[in-house]
């Protein structure tokens, strides 16, 4: 192998120029083979040359420069002609050519069926052999470009198809920001809706028990069957229970564990402006010291009314924890408790001015006499007085 490897290094040192071709000759050595070497050579073309059928197909599998084959078809062997088809199935521009010094029908026959593009006689065809082999080397370049075209092209498909699928990631990812902001639309016109419904049922009472059983009739409805309690202001820093629904725990009194629950809850919720979850109301209870097994395996939900900065409402939610709160729940009481606080508020006000505009001397016209005990019951109790429920 090593006077072939640098037989090629000397063919290959100055490059392949654009008007040479590289030729593979695989013959006899004789003076046949060398004088069709010596004209090839003399048009300016490289040869590679070898009697060897396993040397010449180390060389098509090395060189992809190589244009032409030439087999001498005096080579006794089916296998050097089949280098013809080997060739071409590396590299589908080669093309072959068989030369003898007679014509041999048979042979020439069984070429062309291998891919032979040419049958030289030798030596008669020499001086045709340049035009000939300029027509085959004209093939050689065509093929190359279309071979070259279907490269380039199979490569912008696999640039495209690389496109394609980012694309189809970018539109999937796209897909889903927009089924995301339809379902976040969806959400908030459904709580929009849910608010104004709200807003209406509840904006119809100005009576604070009636309010409130209004509102948690609207709440439970959407909760299902759950333990509710309403704490309201009775005093600076101190709550009461002012409405409460009673689920799972008809067969005791409920007030010890409301009272206690109130106590410990209102403290924590009075300046908390997010709704707080408990998913063990055990644990929690057992944290803030309640001695009550009421709470284990149960959920707690709590969360205050605020309006203009002033907590008006802690309302607690709480069941058995085999009904676990949906995760959507903490929106849902999360709009309706503003508009919750709103009305508290808009309550307190009304309540609050007619107390301050009430005349607190003899009314003249009226007849209606207001005397100083009175004015003092009047003012006694809670910001709320008879209005809780």
């Amino acid at each position: 192998m090593e006077p072939m490897e640098r037989m090629l290094q000397d063919a290959f040192k100055n490059g392949t120029q654009a008007d040479r071709s590289c030729m593979l000759i695989l013959g006899r050595d004789g003076n046949c083979r060398t004088a069709l070497t010596d004209r090839i050579e003399a048009m300016g073309h490289i040869c590679l040359v070898t009697d060897s059928i396993h040397d010449a197909r180390e060389m098509l599998e090395s060189y992809d420069a190589i244009d032409v084959i030439l087999i001498d078809g005096q080579i006794r062997n089916r296998e050097a002609i089949g280098l013809i088809r080997e060739s071409q199935n590396m590299r589908s521009w080669i093309r072959g050519v068989v030369w003898s010094d007679v014509l041999d029908p048979q042979l020439t026959v069984s070429a062309i069926r291998d891919g032979a593009s040419d049958y030289l006689v030798l030596p008669a065809d020499y001086e045709r052999l340049e035009s000939r082999l300029d027509q085959l080397l004209e093939r050689v370049s065509s093929a190359r470009d279309a071979e070259q075209k279907m490269s380039n092209l199979l490569d912008t498909c696999r640039e495209l198809s690389a496109s394609r699928d980012e694309m189809s990631e970018q539109v999937d990812v796209l897909c889903g920001d927009l089924a995301s902001a339809y379902r976040s639309m969806r959400d908030q016109m459904s709580d929009a809706v849910m608010v104004s419904e709200f807003n209406t049922l509840i904006s119809q009472e100005l009576d604070v028990e009636d309010m409130l059983r209004t509102a948690l009739e609207y709440m439970l409805r959407r909760l299902g069957p759950t333990n509710a309690v309403v704490y309201l202001p009775e005093s600076p820093g101190r709550f009461g229970i002012g409405a409460y629904v009673n689920y799972d725990m008809t067969d005791r009194d409920p007030m010890p564990l409301y009272k206690a629950l109130g106590n410990s809850i209102c403290d924590s919720l009075r300046d908390e402006h997010s709704l707080v979850r408990y998913e063990d109301g055990g644990a929690w209870a057992r944290a803030n010291q309640i001695e009550t097994e009421l709470l284990d395996n149960s959920q707690i939900i709590a969360f205050a009314c605020r309006s203009r900065g002033e907590t008006l409402a802690v309302l607690t939610f709480f069941r058995d924890a085999s009904s676990p709160f949906e995760d959507s729940i903490a929106g849902m009481l999360d709009s309706l408790r503003d508009a919750l606080g709103a009305q508290l508020g808009r309550i307190v006000r009304i309540h609050r001015r007619g107390r301050d505009e009430w005349p607190s001397e003899n009314a003249g016209e009226t007849g209606l006499e207001f005397g100083q005990d009175a004015q003092a019951d009047d003012h006694d109790g809670t910001e709320w007085g008879d209005m809780a429920a």
